[in-house]
C-alpha cells in the first residue's frame, strides 16, 4: 500500500501546479468587443481580465459579475450614460446599447473574482 501512496502524492502535488485561466461564459462577437474597445475601452477595462487605464472606472466584469445586474439593468444604466457629464457624457444608438450590453454579458463567470 505504501508503495502506492508517494506515486499519488506527487500526481496530487503536480496537478496543484497547474493553472488554468478561466475562460468567459459565453464568445464575444468581434464587432461588439470593437465597439466596447471604441466607445469605452479608454476607460474601462472591457477586456474579461485586466485593470481599468482610469483607476476610478470600474472593470466591465466587476460590473457584469455584480449581483442584481441582468440584461435590464445594464440597458438602463447605458442608455442613461449621457447623464454622468465628466464620466460617460455621450450618447449612444439603441443598438449601440444592446450590442454593449451583449458584450457586457460575455464577461460573466461564477468563478469570477476581483482583480484587486
Amino acid at each position: 500500500m505504501n508503495s502506492l501512496l508517494a506515486p499519488a502524492v506527487m500526481l496530487t502535488a503536480l496537478a496543484a501546479c497547474q493553472t488554468v485561466e478561466p475562460q468567459p461564459v459565453a464568445m464575444a462577437d468581434p464587432e461588439d468587443h470593437a465597439l466596447a474597445q471604441a466607445a469605452c475601452g479608454s476607460c474601462h477595462s472591457v477586456e474579461p481580465y485586466g485593470l481599468s487605464p482610469n483607476p476610478q472606472a470600474p472593470e466591465w466584469p466587476a460590473i457584469a459579475n455584480r449581483r442584481g445586474v441582468t440584461r435590464e439593468t445594464l440597458t438602463m444604466w447605458l442608455v442613461d450614460a449621457h447623464n454622468y457629464p465628466g464620466e460617460m457624457d455621450f450618447y449612444l444608438e439603441e443598438d449601440e446599447v444592446q450590442q454593449l450590453v451583449d458584450y457586457m454579458l460575455t464577461l460573466r463567470r461564477e468563478d469570477y473574482h476581483p482583480p484587486y
